[in-house]
């Protein structure tokens, strides 16, 4: 048997890194949950008959990372241990069948009549029907609801665990003033756990590199996750910034909660960098300027009451620093632009049981679950001191924002494109499941001096979401003259920017859709959307002689999916031409009646139904203009086989938007690979490999078979980095190069005789030393574009453009600039506008509008019978691009019929 020869009665004879970690062995494992609930929360009472999560797991809060599953039981447990006390709701599943769940706590009437407190919730959101007696009644009446969400990100895992104390503590505290009254007053809503396919993640990870000891050292295998890490979810999408996107079903199921209780202050509680304390509101500028003068001041209030609560504990914290509100796709702004008080709450992260911080003190688990706990609980405790002021603000907010648009622009109209009518319904059922009032005209109707067509979207700002439709639909939020100005003070002195994401995203402009903005009420007949509204189911099509077209765009290349996913086949123009009196754009469809099955006409009615697009038959094929139909000049499609490269190093976002565009938004089967395994696979299986943003590090005989397949005619699909890598001279995939600062190119500098690119310090002239000028590096990249939207001007003669018009907006995030390609190498297919109009939205400052001005954005350089496509950016950024999106699927249909 080995006997230690260390006597743990003297702790002076541990050495201290051992010591260390015996000490939290014991205060991790061993400390009873009576002694941690008083950690949680001093002095409390607890209610014997409620469940601790001891008795249900086997553990105390903060003892262990309780994995999802463990949440779900738990939360059972309570609900059902305080049924007259609890609601628990599952609103969702997540790509990976895990459920997500929220529990209701309140007073035993309000759970009794939780439909009733609903239905006057719902009446508070939308003050225009009632009159002010009911107004005041209801203000009277109704609870304050407080929603509580946890760890959209999985790795983020502290606020889980503080989450089931919060809901302990609200049920279980006896003789606390303070929950009693938030059991009175308010109506307060736990969200556990927003994404439990990364938490499963993490955990299992953390797990896996778990030492017997819990080891503090932050490079340790229990903290280095590997790729993609648990902050993502199934699609690696990084959830906290789809709320507007709702690409996510975890997203869509907790907005549409959401827009059933209309809470008035919502918490998303997540974690940051293990060096950092606690963060709260008030946030960081700027501002955003549709959030109200009362909003800020809650902000005010709450921060002002949880750093009382922080300070009598100890706690360090910090505010107004690095966490803005002004993008509203978070988790903590959408609700802001519905009219609540919206903050973010961030914890110093252990990434574990322990993490040992710079400064050689220890952060564990607990310490983030006492933390988050405590700000929670104080937050909820201020909504119901202040119950009724802060629901009579969000009367008032839900009214101004109605208000709003009774004088100056009365609603803003979505033009539909002649040729792609679905593209305006996808944008109007977008914004219907925001809660947003939206309309789709039945027929054609007069307002701002012309004839806007059938379909197009209607808006009315005169509603209750106004504020969000304004943020969602205007072409530019400002960020403020003074917030710009120091930004640009920081940036000449390398300070660094204090902009924490993007800075425009208009969505009309990124669907490469028109807005008409209408002064005077227009009453068409219409269509209120949905957020769940489909098409209507269509039958057979008209027979036809020939064939049948549909012009190119979203629907259409849905359809195109679906079809040769069905065997059909089509095969789509290169040019556009003139057909029985009608005019065709560039990439229209064609299906003919020659070489498809007999029950054609039924098959494509009913898929091109499903996608909201129109076939028109034809009998004949002789064109009165342009190309014929049975020119050289006509691409036959067939069903492509794509290979997606996965894992390090691609960008886990840009591998997530891209397999989830391909997979979910376009149905277009695929496989995908992780790169360290792509040498195995047989490249000639496959018509199209994707490779997202990252900078590769494919063997030079990797590179060889890449390139020799694309010869052999396959397409390969570049974006952002990857474009950059496919620039390098090694590599000789695409002819461009990226740029520095001063428009000279960013490539390597020649290496002197010693091996190095050392060279000798400038002479100086001292009679015209220019400061400035002399401490700018030698070879300076281009400022970073922290995510504007830009203008992008298409070839409107080649194929790739099919759908779109002859301008677009993209989303730029970085500092690369690409060289357009020369006549004889390829296509600059879209190319950035020229330098006074580039910009669309956002932030660009003005030297990287100069050095944008008319670099590529999109090049198509042909290799032997196959191609290469290179985005200068992601074209799949967040999965509410639309416009570049088509691009993407255009080149991923269309490179093999070309």
């Amino acid at each position: 048997m080995f006997h230690s020869s260390l006597d743990f009665s003297r702790s002076d004879r541990i050495p201290g890194m051992l010591r260390r970690a015996f000490a939290l062995c014991l205060a991790v494992l061993v400390l009873p949950a009576l002694a941690f609930a008083q950690e949680l929360a001093p002095g409390t009472r607890y209610d014997p008959k409620i469940p601790t999560l001891q008795s249900v797991l086997g553990w105390d809060f903060g003892q262990r990372i309780t994995p999802p599953e463990g949440i779900a039981t738990y939360i059972k447990a309570l609900n059902a241990a305080a049924p007259e006390r609890t609601r628990l709701i599952e609103y969702a599943k997540t790509w990976e069948g895990r459920p997500l769940h929220v529990l209701i706590v309140g007073s035993p009437e309000r759970i009794a009549n939780l439909d009733a407190v609903k239905q006057g919730l719902q009446q508070l959101a939308d003050p225009r029907g009632i009159d002010q007696a009911t107004a005041d009644r209801l203000v009277r009446e109704m609870p304050v609801v407080v929603w509580l969400m946890h760890a959209v990100h999985g790795n983020e895992i502290s606020s889980s665990d503080a989450a089931l104390a919060e809901a302990y503590h609200l049920l279980s505290a006896q003789g606390d003033a303070g929950v009693d009254l938030i059991r009175r007053e308010a109506l307060v809503v736990i969200d556990p756990l927003q994404n439990p396919d990364g938490r499963a993640r993490f955990v299992q990870h953390n797990l896996a590199g778990e030492a017997s000891i819990p080891d503090s050292n932050p490079a340790s295998l229990e903290h280095d996750e590997p790729w993609p890490g648990g902050r993502s979810n199934h699609y690696l999408f990084d959830m906290n910034r789809d709320w507007f996107a709702q690409s996510q079903p975890e997203t869509r199921g907790r907005a549409g909660l959401m827009l059933e209780f209309y809470p008035h202050v919502v918490v998303d509680l997540h974690e940051m960098g293990g060096d950092s304390t606690y963060y709260f509101a008030p946030p960081a500028d700027p501002i955003n300027p549709y959030i109200t003068k009362d909003q800020q001041k809650w902000f005010d209030r709450f921060g002002r009451n949880n750093a009382a609560k922080f300070d009598e504990r100890g706690f360090r914290y910090f505010i107004r620093e690095t966490f803005d509100s002004f993008y509203p796709g978070y988790g903590e702004s959408w609700p802001i632009f519905h009219g609540a008080v919206g903050m973010t709450y961030e914890q110093a992260s252990s990434r574990g049981l322990v993490f040992r911080r710079s400064d050689e003190t220890d952060l564990t688990y607990r310490d983030g679950v006492v933390h988050h706990f405590t700000a929670a609980i104080q937050t909820a405790l201020t909504a119901a001191q202040n119950r009724e002021q802060m629901v009579r603000d969000y009367l008032e907010y839900r009214s101004s924002a109605a208000r709003l648009g009774e004088i100056g622009t009365r609603a803003y109209v979505i033009v539909a494109p002649e040729h792609d009518a679905s593209r305006a319904a996808h944008l109007g059922r977008r914004l219907a499941a925001q809660g947003i009032e939206v309309f789709r005209a039945d027929e054609a109707f007069p307002a701002a001096g012309r004839t806007l067509p059938a379909g197009s979207i209607i808006v009315p700002l005169n509603q209750p979401a106004g504020r969000l439709a304004r943020n969602l639909l205007d072409a530019d939020i400002s960020q403020g003259d003074e917030f710009i100005k120091e930004q640009d003070r920081r940036r000449k002195r390398g300070l660094g920017e204090q902009i924490y994401d993007v800075t425009a995203w208009s969505l009309p402009a990124l669907y490469d859709l028109e807005v008409v903005s209408v002064e005077r009420p227009v009453q068409p007949r219409s269509t209120r959307l949905t957020r769940d509204m489909t098409p209507p189911g269509g039958g057979s099509l008209p027979a036809a002689k020939v064939g049948y077209l549909i012009p190119w765009g979203l629907g259409t290349a849905q359809a195109v999916v679906e079809a040769l996913q069905a065997g059909l086949r089509v095969q789509t123009m290169d040019r556009p031409f003139s057909i029985a009196g009608r005019q065709y754009p560039i990439g229209t469809a064609l299906f003919r009646v020659s070489n498809n099955p007999a029950d054609l006409a039924a098959k494509l009615g009913a898929i091109v139904a499903r996608h909201g697009v129109s076939a028109t038959p034809i009998d004949t094929a002789f064109v009165e203009a342009g190309v014929s139909l049975g020119s050289n000049e006509v691409a036959l499609l067939k069903a492509p086989k794509v290979l997606l490269a996965y894992d390090t190093p691609s960008s886990s976002l840009s591998a997530g938007w891209a397999r989830y565009i391909l997979e979910r938004r376009w149905q277009q089967p695929i496989t995908t690979v992780r790169n360290s395994s792509l040498g195995r696979i047989d490249l000639g299986d496959y018509d199209v490999l994707v490779l997202p943003s990252g900078n590769y590090n494919y063997s030079a005989d990797q590179v060889r078979r890449i390139r020799e397949w694309i010869q052999r005619g396959g397409t390969l699909i570049t974006m952002a980095e990857s474009s950059r890598w496919a620039t390098q001279e090694a590599n000789g995939l695409l002819s461009s190069w990226t740029l520095l600062a001063d428009g000279s190119p960013n490539v390597p500098p020649p290496s002197g005789p010693s091996g190095n690119d050392k060279k000798a310090p400038p002479k100086v002239d001292v009679d015209k030393f220019d400061y400035e000028k002399a401490i700018q590096p030698e070879r300076a990249t281009s400022d970073g574009t922290a995510g504007a939207v830009v203008r992008v001007t298409l070839d409107k003669e080649h194929w790739l453009t099919a759908g779109l018009d002859s301008e677009i907006a993209a989303i730029v995030e970085g500092s690369r600039v690409f060289h357009p390609l020369k006549l004889n190498q390829g296509t600059n297919v879209g190319i950035y506008a020229k330098e006074d109009r580039i910009v669309a939205g956002g932030l660009v400052w003005p030297e990287v509008r100069k050095l944008m001005s008319e670099k590529a954005f999109l090049m198509h350089q042909p290799m032997g019978q196959g191609h290469v496509i290179a985005f200068a950016e992601d074209p799949n950024y967040r999965a509410f691009t639309e416009a570049t999106q088509l691009l993407f699927i255009n080149a991923v249909l269309l490179g093999g019929g070309h």
